[in-house]
Parts: C-alpha cells; structure tokens; sequence
C-alpha cells in the first residue's frame, strides 16, 4: 500500500502529472505523423523529468555543497562576528508576537546560527532585505526569532536594505566596520556558500569562516522511489541552477 501510494504521488500530482501529459501528447503527435514536434516534446519531458529525480538534482548540488568544509567549532575563537544571510519568509504569516514567518531555508540558517552563539557568543549581523516594495525586510523576522530563542537583542544588527548576495555582501561590509569586526563567520546554506564567499571577497571582506548548513542532498544509496518524479527533487535543481547561473553573473560583473 505504501508502494502504491508513492507512486500515485509521483504521478499523479505535480511535477509528476505534467510529465505524464507531455508523454502523452508527444505520443499523440507522433502517430499523427507530426514527428519533429512529437520529438521534442518528448524530449522536454524528459528533460522534466530528470530535473525532478534526486540522482539529477543531487548531482547537480552536491559540487557546490562539498565546495567548502563542514565548520570546526574550533576554529570560532578569533572571530569577532556571525553574519547570517536570509533565505526568505512568508510575509504576513500569523506568527508569535508578530508577523512573518521564516522559510525553510532561512530558519535553518538562524538556527545554526543560534547553535554556534550558545558555543561561542558573538554579536550576530541578520542580513536580507526585500525584493520588492510590497514586501516587508526579512532581517525584522530573523532578528524577532533570534530574541525568541534567547539572542539578546543588543548583540543583533540588521540590514533591511540588501536584495541580492551580492548587496548582502556590500551592506554588512558598513555594519561591520561601524562594529570594528574584521573576521566574520559566514553562515548560510552549503548550496549557496561558494557563491556568497565570492560575493563578500569582491566586496572587500578578506577574512571569512565559512560556515554552511541546511545540505539538501541524499548521501546515501538511492531506491526506486528516488527515481520518481518529486517536487523536492525539483526545487533542489532549480537551487544549483540558479547558483550556477549567479556565480557566472558575479563573475562577468566583477570582470573576472
């Protein structure tokens, strides 16, 4: 039953189902002999499809997550600041004392980042503004749920103004001189740290821990329902996508 389950899952929901259809349709044009279009549907959906497979989509992270080390809490002691950058939020979620709600990646980051305060503390910079007008700064949200947790506030910074990596690196980069912090510890998730370091490096900030968490990948050994169509698996390629896609925008920016 279990078994059964899956599959209905994978194939008839999202991603799943569009999949299916285009099969479908790519096999209708074929018989009506409207081959050259009948195989390119084809060929998209199997391009769908291996998109929303986790042996696609870990492949495809999985460079960026191994790019740096898992932190060794020993090497905190000469860091003088946590920089934790946003992942997004629900805005306006109904949440404790306010509202807004952290998204998956954001919460994960906050809570690494409060995890490594209780070993060492440190004064924790919240980086993330908002993308548009309508929207409210996300650095407002992760800076209520690091108090909540137990950060003093006094110990917290926000930038509310950054939209991007790349303004994330150039806004803190004034906080922390206004702070006189020089080594930062660098806190955000495995898939986007290579990116991020590049982004503080070309703004002028040399000594950087990285610090990654929130890894998306399976590391073990893959079963028939891991070549399913799944929207986790999706999600995941468009991450390394759009990793990919913003170092090569960094790097024509920066003329390197």
């Amino acid at each position: 039953m279990y078994t059964i389950s899956k599959l209905f899952t994978a194939w008839f929901l999202p991603p799943g189902l569009a999949i299916t259809v285009l099969f479908l349709w790519a096999i209708a044009l074929m018989k009506k002999e409207r081959v050259g279009i009948g195989f390119l549907m084809l060929l998209f959906a199997a391009s769908l499809y291996a998109a929303c497979i986790g042996p696609v989509s870990d492949r495809l992270i999985l460079p960026l997550e191994n790019a740096y080390p898992q932190l060794n809490v020993k090497a905190l002691s000469p860091h003088d600041v946590y920089v934790v950058l946003g992942g997004g939020i629900h805005d306006n979620a109904p949440e404790l004392e306010g509202s807004g709600s952290l998204r998956g990646d954001s919460l994960q980051r906050l809570v690494y980042a409060f995890r490594l305060y209780r070993i060492q503390p440190l004064p924790v910079i919240v980086s993330s503004g908002r993308g548009f007008q309508c929207q409210r700064p996300e650095a407002p949200v992760m800076q209520r749920y690091l108090v909540q947790m137990g950060v003093p506030g006094k110990d917290i910074s926000m930038d509310s103004e950054s939209r991007n990596t790349y303004e994330n690196a150039l806004e803190v980069k004034k906080i922390c001189e206004k702070l006189l912090c020089r080594h930062i510890v660098l806190i955000t998730s495995a898939y986007h740290m290579k990116r991020a370091l590049f982004a503080f490096k070309h703004a002028g900030m040399a000594n950087i821990l990285p610090a990654p968490t929130d890894y998306k990948t399976n590391r073990t050994c893959y079963g028939p329902i891991d070549y399913m169509p799944d929207m986790g698996a999706l999600s995941n390629t468009y991450r390394a996508l759009h990793e990919y896609i913003g170092m090569l925008y960094y790097r024509i920016l920066a003329g390197t």
